[in-house]
């Protein structure tokens, strides 16, 4: 099995951009996504607190 990783994404439209970007650069690096948090040996969570309303 290889590398696998999953990503969580809070708040507004620029986190889902930036959640996009990180999913392909660790593809890029041989990672490959995984929908259940178990299964992934890096969990990254995608927030901000810039933005009052998203």
């Amino acid at each position: 099995m290889g590398k696998r990783f999953h990503i969580t994404t809070f708040g507004c439209q620029m986190n889902e951009h930036d959640s996009e970007r990180m999913k392909g650069m660790l593809e890029s690096l041989g990672y490959s996504e995984t929908k259940e948090r178990a299964d992934a040996q890096l969990i990254l969570f995608n927030t901000c607190s810039i933005r009052e309303k998203a």
